[in-house]
């Protein structure tokens, strides 16, 4: 048994559930408070951590259930990704 795979999994595990729990965070605040919110996230984070919030929030907002939430999420991935925009000076393109 291998376990630094076992450790590394389940710190990617915890990472998506913190992730999932930030973007259920912007969706309690009004648009506003969200965008603020975005915008700190984005131009605070190490670079690694933008690359994977901007996978987790593409994938919920690609596969949310309810509509109205899901274009809440895409506009706030617009905005996501307008921010990084700015903070890298480069359209960084799409996660893979």
């Amino acid at each position: 048994m291998d376990l630094s795979r076992i450790l590394t999994a389940a710190g990617e595990v915890l990472q998506g559930v913190s992730d999932a729990a930030i973007i259920n965070s912007w969706l309690s605040m009004d648009d506003d408070g969200a965008i603020s919110s975005i915008r700190a996230q984005v131009t605070s984070s190490p670079t690694a951590d933008v690359d994977r919030m901007d996978g987790a929030l593409l994938t919920m907002a690609a596969t949310h259930f309810d509509r109205a939430v899901r274009t809440r999420l895409v506009k706030f991935y617009a905005m996501f990704k307008i921010v990084e925009l700015l903070r890298y000076e480069e359209f960084r393109g799409f996660p893979a």
